[in-house]
């Protein structure tokens, strides 16, 4: 291959630029997969990906975002790529980031005003069109013309599935569902570059039709989707699933498979009303219901623990409640602990989530001080209580899923009491409401900020949240001692008198 020039490497940048924009009739948003009836919002996510591109051309540090399109088009031209460091390195990533910023700018400018004629604000990018001899540097990485769908598809799966930008698990399962879904609706034979605005269309009438919860191996297409007026899948997961079929078109047109993006202006609209908070927290008289409801209280029997009696037992289900309020973790962190993650007898007594779970996100590994009614409630002696199996699963006897889906069955369960004892109703008081409660009860507590994102788990994105370890146990136990729920004297006597001798 030979080598490139700081001269050829402006050439490419332009090219690409022009392959960015020329193909599109109505660009998509600039966030595919958050869809908003507003432009103003679209400008912010422009904006914002506009000042990542711009910092890095500032900083001369270039990410994957901008480096793999780069090698991407230098090898489809024949080029070698140019040494990290040398001037047709620089010269040809801030030649790509500029090209993403300029295109940015376009697809507002097109969502604003569809027939109006764009001038690139970018200098090095006015005058170029897809009708530059530079192009012929992009078309070299078209597909063969007999790549099938079923082909396509596989290419895109296996190119996640590994890697620094592998799907995790639960993602990668969703969205091998969906494409199974158009490869039944398409037909995997399709080529992709006989993919229409009319196939797109289809699709998003098909997937905003689907029934909620359906399983995709039904024989008939027809019995997937709702009648007019029956229940259908929530408007966001419909969004999000028609969102990875646009992301497969895109990543099909930067990989050269496709020339242009088909249906970029079809769109699955979501109702304001469906973009709303539909988890709230309990409220204290919630709360207080279900801490002396027959699961503490007494039950009839192991069937039937939602119904008054005289049976008790503390087991996986009484401690997970508790858990969940008062340390604020996720369902699948509480699944997961381990008899050796809770430290009982340390000065301070607290909860160790460790990175050898399955967790959320990496700052989802932190420390949580034990709040002392969980210690008044008995957690030490019914953790030294718990069999052999609890090594490894403090919370063995409810049902762990597989990655992904750790607490599919766990939630149907849980919600289930919940909604016996007349407490849930829908879809906005769910286990997680707990994790709020623990939420709103530090808020209430004045705990600061940058805390309650360390006790939650949630990452601190601000400049000051990149430096250092976090508060200590001491410092976060001062703040979990300050958090009430709004027990009542009755419901918290009950549960002490609970406590296992």
């Amino acid at each position: 291959m030979k080598e490139l020039t700081v001269s050829e490497a402006q050439q490419i940048a332009r090219a690409f630029y022009a392959k960015q924009t020329a193909a599109y009739a109505s660009p998509p948003p600039i966030a595919d997969d958050k869809i908003d009836y507003e432009i103003g919002y679209q400008e912010l996510l422009a904006d914002e990906y506009i000042t990542a591109r711009e910092d890095q051309i500032k900083a001369r540090s270039f990410g994957s975002e901008v480096t793999v399109p780069a090698k991407q088009q230098v090898e489809a031209g024949g080029f070698q790529m140019p040494d990290p460091g040398s001037e047709a390195f620089r010269a040809l990533c801030e030649g790509i980031a500029r090209a993403q910023i300029e295109n940015a700018r376009f697809v507002l400018f097109r969502q604003d005003a569809l027939l109006g004629g764009y001038q690139p604000q970018d200098e090095l990018f006015r005058g170029a069109s897809p009708l530059e001899p530079s192009t012929q540097l992009l078309q070299s990485s078209a597909a063969p013309a007999g790549l099938t769908l079923a082909e396509a598809v596989g290419r895109h799966v296996d190119f996640y599935s590994s890697g620094p930008s592998a799907w995790e698990p639960k993602t990668k399962e969703e969205k091998e569902r969906t494409f199974s879904l158009v490869l039944r609706l398409w037909g995997p034979e399709l080529p992709v570059r006989a993919i229409s605005t009319e196939h797109v269309r289809k699709l998003r009438d098909f997937i905003q039709a689907l029934k909620p919860r359906v399983r995709v191996d039904i024989d008939a297409l027809d019995d997937m989707t709702a009648s007019a007026q029956g229940e259908r899948l929530n408007p966001k997961t419909a969004s999000k699933y028609f969102g990875y079929v646009k992301t497969l078109l895109n990543w099909l047109d930067a990989e050269g498979y496709i020339d242009g993006i088909p249906g970029s202006s079809v769109k699955l609209a979501v109702p304001k009303s469906a973009m709303k908070r539909t988890v709230r927290p309990f409220t204290p008289d919630e709360l207080n219901s279900i801490f002396s409801s027959p699961l503490y209280a007494g039950f009839k029997s192991r069937s039937q623990r939602h119904l008054p009696g005289q049976k008790k037992a503390q087991d996986g289900i009484y401690w997970m409640f508790l858990l969940a309020l008062y340390a604020g973790m996720r369902e699948g962190e509480v699944l997961q602990l381990r008899k050796a993650d809770l430290h009982l007898d340390h000065s301070v007594p607290h909860i160790d989530i460790q990175e050898e779970l399955d967790l959320k996100t990496a700052s989802s590994v932190r420390k949580i001080p034990i709040h002392p009614d969980l210690m008044a409630f008995g957690l030490a002696s019914w953790v030294a209580r718990r069999p052999k199996q609890a090594e490894h699963r403090l919370f063995y006897e409810i049902q762990l899923g597989s990655a992904g889906h750790r607490t599919s069955a766990a939630s149907k369960r849980l919600n289930k009491y919940l909604e016996r004892i007349a407490v849930k109703a829908g879809r906005e008081l769910v286990f997680h409401s707990f994790r709020h409660c623990f939420k709103d009860a530090m808020l209430n507590a004045e705990v600061p900020n940058d805390l309650i994102k360390q006790l939650l788990g949630h990452k601190d994105p601000s400049v000051t949240g990149q430096y250092g370890q976090g508060a200590n146990l001491q410092t976060l136990r001062k703040q979990v001692e300050k958090l009430d729920f709004e027990l009542s004297e009755y419901t918290r006597g009950l549960l002490i008198s609970n406590c296992l001798k």
